[in-house]
Protein backbone atom coordinates (compact mmCIF):
# COMPACT_ATOMS: atom_id res chain seq x y z
CA UNK A 1 0.00 0.00 0.00
CA UNK A 2 1.19 3.63 -0.87
CA UNK A 3 0.32 6.97 -0.32
CA UNK A 4 -2.10 7.40 -2.60
CA UNK A 5 -4.24 4.29 -0.87
CA UNK A 6 -7.81 4.75 -0.14
CA UNK A 7 -7.71 8.37 -1.29
CA UNK A 8 -10.31 9.93 -3.69
CA UNK A 9 -9.38 10.71 -7.07
CA UNK A 10 -9.03 14.80 -6.91
CA UNK A 11 -6.79 14.42 -3.74
CA UNK A 12 -4.59 11.91 -5.82
CA UNK A 13 -4.33 14.19 -8.56
CA UNK A 14 -3.55 17.54 -6.39
CA UNK A 15 -1.22 15.01 -4.46
CA UNK A 16 0.80 13.55 -7.68
CA UNK A 17 0.71 17.02 -9.71
CA UNK A 18 2.57 18.61 -7.16
CA UNK A 19 4.79 15.86 -5.48
CA UNK A 20 5.06 13.30 -8.07
CA UNK A 21 9.11 13.26 -7.68
CA UNK A 22 8.98 12.46 -4.06
CA UNK A 23 5.49 10.12 -4.71
CA UNK A 24 7.60 8.26 -7.32
CA UNK A 25 10.79 7.85 -5.15
CA UNK A 26 8.46 6.65 -2.46
CA UNK A 27 7.21 3.89 -4.28
CA UNK A 28 10.79 3.16 -5.73
CA UNK A 29 12.21 2.54 -2.66
CA UNK A 30 9.88 -0.34 -1.75
CA UNK A 31 10.42 -1.72 -4.94
CA UNK A 32 13.70 -3.68 -7.24
CA UNK A 33 13.95 -1.13 -9.79
CA UNK A 34 17.28 0.33 -8.96
CA UNK A 35 18.74 -3.37 -8.88
CA UNK A 36 17.01 -4.23 -11.79
CA UNK A 37 18.14 -0.68 -13.87
CA UNK A 38 21.51 -1.81 -12.51
CA UNK A 39 21.71 -4.91 -13.81
CA UNK A 40 19.91 -3.67 -17.28
CA UNK A 41 23.04 -1.49 -17.63
CA UNK A 42 25.34 -3.89 -17.23
CA UNK A 43 24.00 -6.78 -20.05
CA UNK A 44 22.83 -3.55 -22.34
CA UNK A 45 26.23 -4.23 -24.25
CA UNK A 46 25.23 -8.10 -24.78
CA UNK A 47 21.85 -7.73 -25.95
CA UNK A 48 23.00 -6.75 -30.02
CA UNK A 49 20.32 -9.14 -31.52
CA UNK A 50 16.98 -9.88 -30.72
CA UNK A 51 17.82 -13.97 -29.90
CA UNK A 52 20.15 -12.29 -27.14
CA UNK A 53 17.39 -10.26 -25.61
CA UNK A 54 14.53 -13.21 -25.78
CA UNK A 55 17.00 -15.77 -23.62
CA UNK A 56 17.68 -13.04 -20.89
CA UNK A 57 14.30 -13.18 -19.29
CA UNK A 58 15.39 -10.35 -16.57
CA UNK A 59 16.46 -7.88 -19.35
CA UNK A 60 13.76 -8.51 -21.52
CA UNK A 61 10.92 -8.40 -18.63
CA UNK A 62 13.12 -4.77 -17.96
CA UNK A 63 12.62 -3.36 -21.70
CA UNK A 64 8.99 -4.96 -22.04
CA UNK A 65 7.99 -2.68 -18.93
CA UNK A 66 9.96 0.02 -20.30
CA UNK A 67 7.28 -0.39 -23.92
CA UNK A 68 4.36 -0.96 -21.23
CA UNK A 69 4.19 -4.45 -22.59
CA UNK A 70 5.09 -6.28 -19.09
CA UNK A 71 2.41 -8.41 -18.65
CA UNK A 72 3.31 -9.75 -22.44
CA UNK A 73 7.34 -10.72 -21.32
CA UNK A 74 6.08 -14.68 -21.41
CA UNK A 75 4.63 -13.80 -25.27
CA UNK A 76 8.44 -14.74 -27.03
CA UNK A 77 6.75 -15.49 -29.95
CA UNK A 78 5.02 -12.35 -30.66
CA UNK A 79 8.12 -10.38 -29.31
CA UNK A 80 10.06 -12.34 -31.67
CA UNK A 81 7.66 -11.29 -34.53
CA UNK A 82 7.61 -7.67 -33.38
CA UNK A 83 11.50 -7.43 -32.87
CA UNK A 84 12.48 -9.31 -36.78
CA UNK A 85 9.43 -7.47 -38.78
CA UNK A 86 9.08 -4.40 -40.73
CA UNK A 87 6.39 -2.30 -38.11
CA UNK A 88 5.17 -0.05 -40.88
CA UNK A 89 4.32 -2.56 -42.82
CA UNK A 90 0.27 -3.66 -43.49
CA UNK A 91 0.95 -7.34 -42.96
CA UNK A 92 3.03 -7.41 -40.05
CA UNK A 93 2.02 -8.31 -36.44
CA UNK A 94 2.17 -4.27 -34.74
CA UNK A 95 -0.10 -3.31 -37.56
CA UNK A 96 -2.66 -6.27 -36.66
CA UNK A 97 -2.65 -5.86 -32.99
CA UNK A 98 -5.03 -3.48 -31.27
CA UNK A 99 -3.02 -2.06 -28.61
CA UNK A 100 -0.52 1.06 -29.87
CA UNK A 101 1.86 -0.42 -27.43
CA UNK A 102 2.91 -2.96 -29.63
CA UNK A 103 3.49 -0.50 -32.19
CA UNK A 104 5.55 1.60 -30.01
CA UNK A 105 7.77 -1.45 -29.30
CA UNK A 106 7.86 -2.81 -32.50
CA UNK A 107 9.18 0.92 -34.10
CA UNK A 108 11.98 0.86 -31.16
CA UNK A 109 13.32 -2.69 -31.43
CA UNK A 110 13.22 -3.55 -35.08
CA UNK A 111 16.13 -2.21 -35.91
CA UNK A 112 19.20 -3.67 -34.71
CA UNK A 113 22.06 -2.45 -37.25
CA UNK A 114 23.19 -0.89 -35.02
CA UNK A 115 21.39 -2.76 -31.45
CA UNK A 116 19.07 -0.34 -29.82
CA UNK A 117 20.87 -0.83 -26.72
CA UNK A 118 24.23 -0.17 -28.32
CA UNK A 119 24.36 3.80 -27.45
CA UNK A 120 23.80 5.53 -24.29
CA UNK A 121 20.89 7.43 -25.91
CA UNK A 122 19.03 4.05 -26.44
CA UNK A 123 20.03 2.75 -22.99
CA UNK A 124 18.69 5.76 -20.93
CA UNK A 125 15.31 5.80 -22.95
CA UNK A 126 14.89 2.25 -22.06
CA UNK A 127 15.54 3.19 -18.41
CA UNK A 128 13.43 6.52 -18.42
CA UNK A 129 10.32 4.73 -19.97
CA UNK A 130 11.14 1.25 -17.31
CA UNK A 131 10.73 4.60 -14.56
CA UNK A 132 7.83 5.76 -15.84
CA UNK A 133 5.57 2.68 -16.38
CA UNK A 134 7.13 1.15 -13.48
CA UNK A 135 5.81 4.20 -11.53
CA UNK A 136 2.32 4.04 -13.44
CA UNK A 137 1.55 0.51 -12.34
CA UNK A 138 2.91 1.04 -8.41
CA UNK A 139 0.37 3.75 -8.52
CA UNK A 140 -2.09 1.57 -9.87
CA UNK A 141 -2.02 -0.72 -7.24
CA UNK A 142 -3.31 1.84 -5.18
CA UNK A 143 -5.89 3.48 -7.76
CA UNK A 144 -6.43 2.41 -11.22
CA UNK A 145 -8.19 5.66 -12.08
CA UNK A 146 -5.47 7.79 -11.14
CA UNK A 147 -3.12 5.52 -13.10
CA UNK A 148 -5.45 5.14 -16.19
CA UNK A 149 -5.36 9.30 -15.58
CA UNK A 150 -1.49 9.26 -15.42
CA UNK A 151 -1.28 7.13 -19.12
CA UNK A 152 -3.79 9.23 -21.11
CA UNK A 153 -1.64 12.46 -19.66
CA UNK A 154 1.44 11.17 -21.23
CA UNK A 155 -0.03 9.40 -24.06
CA UNK A 156 -2.97 10.89 -25.37
CA UNK A 157 -1.38 14.91 -26.78
CA UNK A 158 -0.88 14.55 -30.23
CA UNK A 159 -3.48 12.22 -31.11
CA UNK A 160 -4.84 13.48 -34.16
CA UNK A 161 -7.51 10.68 -34.90
CA UNK A 162 -10.30 8.85 -33.46
CA UNK A 163 -8.76 5.38 -34.75
CA UNK A 164 -5.60 6.22 -32.87
CA UNK A 165 -7.37 6.63 -29.97
CA UNK A 166 -9.66 3.81 -30.59
CA UNK A 167 -6.73 1.41 -30.82
CA UNK A 168 -4.99 1.61 -27.21
CA UNK A 169 -7.42 0.39 -24.75
CA UNK A 170 -6.53 2.29 -22.06
CA UNK A 171 -7.15 5.80 -23.98
CA UNK A 172 -10.57 5.07 -25.44
CA UNK A 173 -11.56 3.75 -21.29
CA UNK A 174 -10.16 6.71 -20.31
CA UNK A 175 -12.87 8.61 -23.10
CA UNK A 176 -15.48 6.61 -22.36
CA UNK A 177 -15.75 6.70 -18.60
CA UNK A 178 -15.63 10.79 -19.14
CA UNK A 179 -18.39 10.39 -21.47
CA UNK A 180 -19.95 8.43 -18.91
CA UNK A 181 -21.18 5.60 -21.94
CA UNK A 182 -21.67 2.08 -20.34
CA UNK A 183 -19.35 -0.76 -20.44
CA UNK A 184 -22.54 -1.81 -22.99
CA UNK A 185 -19.99 -0.23 -25.34
CA UNK A 186 -17.44 -2.69 -25.71
CA UNK A 187 -19.89 -5.32 -26.93
CA UNK A 188 -20.80 -3.22 -29.87
CA UNK A 189 -19.39 -3.43 -33.60
CA UNK A 190 -16.28 -1.17 -34.12
CA UNK A 191 -18.31 1.08 -36.74
CA UNK A 192 -20.97 1.69 -34.22
CA UNK A 193 -18.67 2.59 -31.43
CA UNK A 194 -16.99 5.11 -34.13
CA UNK A 195 -20.55 6.23 -34.80
CA UNK A 196 -21.42 6.64 -30.64
CA UNK A 197 -17.58 8.74 -30.34
CA UNK A 198 -17.49 10.71 -33.56
CA UNK A 199 -19.88 13.61 -32.34
CA UNK A 200 -18.76 13.58 -29.14
CA UNK A 201 -14.90 13.72 -29.07
CA UNK A 202 -13.65 16.97 -29.84
CA UNK A 203 -10.00 15.81 -31.37
CA UNK A 204 -8.78 19.06 -31.40
CA UNK A 205 -8.45 19.36 -27.42
CA UNK A 206 -5.95 16.61 -27.50
CA UNK A 207 -3.26 18.69 -29.72
CA UNK A 208 -2.60 20.75 -26.43
CA UNK A 209 -1.36 19.69 -23.17
CA UNK A 210 -4.27 21.89 -20.79
CA UNK A 211 -6.40 20.35 -23.38
CA UNK A 212 -5.88 16.75 -21.97
CA UNK A 213 -5.68 17.65 -18.74
CA UNK A 214 -9.10 19.31 -19.18
CA UNK A 215 -10.28 15.88 -20.39
CA UNK A 216 -8.46 13.94 -17.78
CA UNK A 217 -10.26 16.35 -15.10
CA UNK A 218 -13.52 15.25 -17.01
CA UNK A 219 -12.27 11.52 -16.59
CA UNK A 220 -11.69 11.82 -12.84
CA UNK A 221 -14.94 13.60 -11.84
CA UNK A 222 -17.10 10.90 -14.10
CA UNK A 223 -15.25 8.30 -12.35
CA UNK A 224 -15.49 9.36 -8.98
CA UNK A 225 -18.96 9.82 -9.57
CA UNK A 226 -19.20 6.39 -10.50
CA UNK A 227 -17.51 5.28 -7.34
CA UNK A 228 -20.38 6.82 -5.74
CA UNK A 229 -22.90 5.62 -7.36
CA UNK A 230 -21.58 1.89 -7.59
CA UNK A 231 -24.67 0.07 -6.00
CA UNK A 232 -27.14 2.39 -6.11
CA UNK A 233 -29.65 1.84 -8.65
CA UNK A 234 -29.79 4.93 -11.04
CA UNK A 235 -30.07 4.76 -14.83
CA UNK A 236 -27.93 6.29 -17.53
CA UNK A 237 -29.58 7.84 -20.56
CA UNK A 238 -26.97 6.92 -22.83
CA UNK A 239 -27.89 3.47 -22.67
CA UNK A 240 -30.23 4.34 -25.07
CA UNK A 241 -27.86 4.40 -27.71
CA UNK A 242 -27.49 1.07 -27.70
CA UNK A 243 -31.35 0.96 -28.87
CA UNK A 244 -31.49 3.57 -30.76
CA UNK A 245 -29.50 3.88 -34.23
CA UNK A 246 -29.75 8.16 -33.95
CA UNK A 247 -26.15 9.84 -33.45
CA UNK A 248 -27.88 12.68 -31.69
CA UNK A 249 -24.80 15.12 -30.80
CA UNK A 250 -27.19 16.45 -28.10
CA UNK A 251 -25.79 16.87 -24.60
CA UNK A 252 -25.79 13.71 -22.69
CA UNK A 253 -26.71 14.12 -18.80
CA UNK A 254 -26.55 11.71 -15.73
CA UNK A 255 -29.19 11.65 -12.81
CA UNK A 256 -27.62 12.81 -10.01
CA UNK A 257 -30.10 12.38 -7.08
CA UNK A 258 -28.69 9.86 -5.59
CA UNK A 259 -25.86 12.67 -4.78
CA UNK A 260 -28.55 14.55 -3.25
CA UNK A 261 -27.49 17.55 -5.76
CA UNK A 262 -31.08 17.50 -8.10
CA UNK A 263 -31.14 17.87 -11.26
CA UNK A 264 -28.91 16.35 -13.43
CA UNK A 265 -24.74 16.53 -14.57
CA UNK A 266 -23.84 17.26 -18.22
CA UNK A 267 -21.27 14.67 -18.93
CA UNK A 268 -20.13 16.62 -22.33
CA UNK A 269 -20.07 20.27 -20.97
Amino acid sequence: MGVLSGIDNFTGWALLQKNSTAIEKSYAADSSSASDIAYFQSVAPTLTTPAALLSNYRALSFVCTAYGLGSEVDQTAILKQLMTQNPNASTSLAQQLSDNNYRVFATAMSNWSPPPFSSATGINAAIAGYQQNSFDTSVGTDSTSLQSAMYFTQNAKGVTSLYQLMSDPALLNVVTTALGIPSAFGNLSFQQQVDILTPRVDMTQFSTAAGVATFVNKYLAMDQLNQITSGATASSPLLALFGNSSNSSQGLTLNAQVLGLGGSVNLLA
